[in-house]
């Protein structure tokens, strides 16, 4: 009886040694049939990761036209303009993300026109509001094709008022006479309109030049603001938003890992 007891302990012991070892083989069997994937997994990372576009640091400038979107009435286009730099940061060979940190010239013109104002007829001559901006856009750079020459630009601005004039010269009649009188203004008005702006910027540019190691950029831009910078004034009701669109003209260089 104790023999057989202790034959059949014997067998389950060999049984659970043989259960354990084929348990053991397998793991083994499955690391050895894991490691080429893992293996090939690692390396189609770090080759895709080398295939990767490298990201871009990008000097430059443009001019062009802004104004205000708004009930402000005789509102003209005037000259804009703006400086600074970027940097395009690769996700994928054709996504980016693009961040660029600019300082503008923007504003409007008076239409010229002749007012009545106590009693005295005033002839506005050259009469604009300016505005300088320094400006944050964080934008989508997508490459249309793949050797990374045609892109569109799409994003936000946020934007910091750092000084507003109203600026020009106007003419008043000299009673009695037939005579006028010039009268220059230049005043700072920046109290008048709120000090962040906020709205949409996009584009669509090229890259000329060798891909590797620099290009220039021709990029058309317009952008428009999405919130009032007018500050409520008594007895008027402005909303008015920021416009404008220019051409850029830069350099862009790729910088190596």
């Amino acid at each position: 009886m104790y023999l057989c007891r202790h034959n059949d302990l014997n067998d389950g012991i060999i049984r659970n040694g043989k259960n354990n070892n084929m348990i053991r083989l397998t793991i083994f069997t499955l690391l050895i049939a894991f490691l080429p994937w893992a293996g090939h997994t690692q390396v189609k990372e770090k080759t895709t990761k080398e295939k990767l576009p490298l990201p871009i640091l990008e000097v430059g400038g443009g001019m062009g036209l802004s104004s205000l979107a708004g009930n402000l009435p005789s509102e003209e286009y005037r000259l804009t303009g703006q400086f600074g730099a970027g940097f395009t940061l690769p996700v994928s060979k054709k996504n980016n993300i693009h961040t660029e940190l600019l300082y503008t010239f923007q504003g409007f013109k008076y239409a010229t026109n002749t007012y009545v104002h106590k009693g005295d007829t005033i002839s506005l001559a050259t009469t604009e509001q300016r505005f300088n901006y320094f400006k944050l856009n964080v934008m989508d750079r997508y490459f249309l094709d793949k050797n990374r020459v045609f892109y569109v630009n799409g994003g936000l601005y946020v934007s910091y008022l750092t000084q507003a004039r109203y600026q020009g010269s106007f003419y008043t009649d000299i009673p009695g006479t037939d005579d006028r009188q010039l009268n220059e203004i230049d005043n700072d008005n920046k109290d008048d309109f709120t000090t962040l702006d906020f709205g949409l910027v996009g584009g669509i540019g090229l890259r000329l030049g060798n891909k590797k190691f620099s290009n220039f950029i021709i990029e058309a831009r317009a952008a428009y603001g999405l919130i009032n910078i007018a500050k409520p004034v008594e007895g008027t009701s402005l909303n008015e938003r920021n416009i404008y669109g220019i051409l850029k003209l830069g350099v862009d260089i790729p910088l190596n890992n």
